[in-house]
């Protein structure tokens, strides 16, 4: 039986026999404290390999798929409905080599098309196609967080078993980064399917469930200073929560007050610019970072994905 089959079923009959789960959500950052000693990052939460472990997983497209896999617009039955996305590959594709796989998000009212040429997730494609295997989901709905939010984690699900299939994936390096809403989606992954990503790179975004989450994942957090429509406290609570569950300090390089008002006095100055800390004492191959921009965004604030986002995210991940 599948891992995830598995753990959904214990979870169900513990809840049957015992009476003792709730439907709420809980916030690591109001949380009461842990009893005894524990410590976050030592807990098992199901990851299939350690997160300090770099050894490339090839899936099961490597060594038989073709030398010239589909790219560009395609269709995949999910759920019983019919999902679009768009796929790249680097131009030296090799079948046999195990590539990093991302997978972004576009906003809401957006479309994966859109999202590769720029309109709100600037220089993704520029700075992940030359070295990694691309997907960009079409969300089912006007965006990932709707009625239908649990159809686009089976969308999820689905592409990313199909992709391993038919391409050569490196199975340890699977990241999804997304803009507002697709950010939201990314945490909901990072919450769901920890144990299949390697990294996140959720970018305007909150998490938006916290509870029974499963896995780890490395954490780039990215937030403009003065977003109206996801708080900045949202964007601050997601870092918080990843830097709590890696077994971080709440030391940062450089000092975060520091960074933060060199920011804020751009902001002031009307200059785009960003500036990132890295906190301190992360377990092994779990690190957390935290950039804030004042780059003005589509609401007239600072809300969306910033320029560098894209380059940024791939420095993180590529260090991984």
């Amino acid at each position: 039986m599948a891992k995830r089959a598995l753990r959904a079923l214990t979870v169900l009959w513990f809840c049957a026999s015992s009476g003792a789960c709730s439907t709420e959500t809980e916030d690591p950052a109001t949380a009461g404290p842990a009893t005894g000693n524990e410590d976050p990052a030592d807990d098992d939460l199901g990851e299939p390999f350690p997160p300090e472990d770099r050894t490339a997983r090839p899936s099961a497209g490597c060594g038989v798929g073709s030398a010239s896999p589909p790219v560009g617009g395609q269709m995949l039955v999910t759920g019983g409905q019919a999902g679009t996305y768009l796929i790249t590959i680097p131009s030296n594709y090799d079948p046999s080599a195990p590539y990093p796989l991302a997978f972004v998000f576009h906003g809401a009212n957006n479309t994966e098309n859109a999202c590769r040429a720029g309109g709100n997730c600037a220089g993704v494609s520029a700075a992940l196609e030359i070295d990694s295997i691309v997907v960009y989901m079409k969300s089912f709905g006007t965006s990932w967080t709707d009625g239908q939010r649990d159809q686009n984690v089976i969308f999820f699900d689905d592409l990313l078993a199909h992709v391993k299939g038919s391409y050569c994936v490196d199975g340890r390096r699977v990241y999804a980064l997304g803009t507002s809403s697709g950010a939201h989606f990314s945490n909901i992954l990072a919450c769901r399917r920890g144990d299949d990503l390697l990294a996140i790179v959720p970018g305007a975004g909150e998490r938006l469930e916290t509870s029974g989450c499963v896995g780890r994942v490395a954490a780039l957090v990215l937030h403009g200073i003065d977003d109206i429509s996801v708080p900045f406290a949202k964007g601050e609570q997601a870092r918080d929560a990843y830097a709590l569950q890696n077994g971080c300090t709440s030391e940062t390089v450089p000092a975060l007050t520091t960074m933060h008002d060199e920011v804020r006095a751009a902001r002031d100055a009307n200059i785009s610019t960003y500036r990132c800390v890295d906190y301190q004492g992360c377990r092994e191959g779990l690190p957390v970072r935290w950039c804030e921009h004042s780059e003005p965004g589509y609401d007239g604030s600072t809300h969306g994905w910033p320029a560098a986002g894209g380059p940024l995210a791939w420095d993180f991940v590529r260090e991984l």
